[in-house]
């Protein structure tokens, strides 16, 4: 049978990730099948290049030797292959966007309850590294919702795995990033909701100092009530230089540091309320398309001025608008190399998760100058996933909360004896807090 395997040529580049270097891609395969997946593996395993996945927000892992590589891409494996209206399941192949199979399932008035900030996640990608939402809090991980999944080992042999049959291995793929084997197929648990027609209204509190705001996100995310979506954001700049308009030098300017909680409720829908809703999303779609468009230093305050947009979330959207908030703004200002990371913190360790990580972060750029805008997401996670990874572990099942850094980069990346000394401190407070991290 013939292969319906496509190959594109690439060129070979060179990018830094978090201060290392690394070359990229020689060659790409489309697969549109398992079977495709299948042969490719097969045939890589006695070749010199490395094999990196992508897809989407897949992690690349690799199964080879050298640096030079070649990359399977997922995209073509995009297709929701059944909707199951009575079990509330859907089946898809792994590169299906996860914004694409919600609205699939809308159309049934079913939903997925965890789903990326970003349309363009992809079900294989999300499961890959866990999958978290602004409804972790309600739902768990992505990762819960996964009744069973298909994938391709290093070995280039098909499996199955699920809940119910070969449940070490399953959690052994969940949240591998590709290492155990590359998922194919999944299947999802979905829940009735009408995310198009759901208004929420925002419940939003503002600080000016960091510990006010630590305090208030504990308590929000150790007592959620009904929200049905909630989020912490934390914006803290080194201070800026900027040129004189008259004359040479430049002006310094203040540090920058502003926190917001946003806790959204469902409320009854009135035709005020649509209105409203409506003027939101138009104001955000042109800032975006503004932001996009600002090149260069010049556009460098328009870019700011739509990150701060997410700051001040709108006090009515609907579900989806909400779930997808990020997409319609940041993607556009958020640009430039950065330092991430994620770690789920204890509740009983919140804070002091919280405050190590910001003061590592903010105790390097101090000493070397390597950050300018320390900024950092949060929100609840309440994962049967995530219990089991603890008990794993030896630590003890808990709540978690969620604290993700991004810290921009300057100049464009990290030296590595730094970045050996940033993750040490990472991992010092995951040991000591019991916390467990999560790469993003």
């Amino acid at each position: 049978m013939r292969s319906t395997l496509r190959t594109n040529r690439a060129r070979v580049v060179s990018y830094a990730v978090m201060g290392t270097p690394h070359t990229v891609i020689s060659e790409e395969y489309l697969p549109t099948d398992t079977a495709d997946v299948v042969r490719t593996v097969r045939n890589s395993r006695g070749r010199s290049e490395r094999l990196t996945v992508r897809g989407g927000e897949q992690t690349e892992e690799s199964y080879g030797l050298t640096d030079q590589r070649a990359a399977l891409s997922l995209r073509k494996m995009n297709s929701v292959l059944d909707i199951n209206l009575g079990r509330r399941t859907v089946r898809v192949q792994a590169g299906a966007k996860l914004s694409e199979i919600d609205r699939r399932l809308g159309a049934h008035g079913l939903g997925l309850p965890v789903v990326g900030d970003h349309r363009d996640i992809t079900a294989g990608g999300f499961a890959s590294v866990g999958g978290v939402s602004t409804a972790s809090h309600r739902y768990g991980m992505f990762i819960d919702q996964i009744v069973d999944l298909e994938y391709v080992d290093p070995d280039g042999r098909i499996g199955t795995c699920g809940r119910g049959h070969h449940t070490e291995r399953f959690h052994r793929i969940l949240g591998a990033g590709g290492r155990a084997g590359i998922i194919t197929a999944l299947t999802l648990d979905v829940v009735e909701v009408d995310k198009d027609h759901t208004m929420l209204t925002t419940d939003a509190d503002r600080f000016l100092d960091f510990d006010s705001f630590v305090e208030h996100a504990t308590n929000e995310i150790t007592n959620p009530g009904s929200a049905a979506l909630q989020v912490g954001r934390w914006v803290d700049t080194a201070p800026l230089k900027v040129a004189r308009p008259v004359g040479t030098g430049q002006v310094t300017l203040g540090a920058v540091r502003f926190g917001q909680w946003s806790s959204l409720y469902p409320t009854a829908p009135t035709r005020g309320l649509r209105a409203r809703r409506e003027v939101g999303t138009r104001t955000r779609k042109s800032l975006g398309a503004i932001a996009s468009a600002a090149g260069g230093r010049a556009g460098m305050p328009v870019r700011n001025a739509a990150a701060g947009a997410l700051m001040f979330a709108p006090k009515v959207l609907t579900m989806r608008d909400a779930e997808y908030l990020a997409d319609t703004v940041i993607n556009s200002s958020e640009r430039g190399p950065a330092y991430r990371v994620g770690v789920f913190a204890p509740l009983a360790n919140y804070g002091s998760v919280f405050y190590g990580l910001h003061d590592l972060f903010s105790a390097h750029r101090e000493r070397s100058g390597c950050f300018t805008v320390i900024s950092a997401m949060t929100y609840g996670v309440r994962s049967e996933y995530l219990r089991a990874e603890a008990a794993a572990r030896g630590l003890t099942p808990a709540d978690y909360g969620l604290i993700t850094f991004t810290c921009r980069l300057r100049p464009s990346a990290l030296p590595s004896e730094q970045l050996r000394e940033i993750v040490a401190g990472i991992d010092d407070i995951c040991r000591s807090e019991q916390g467990l991290r999560y790469s993003v």
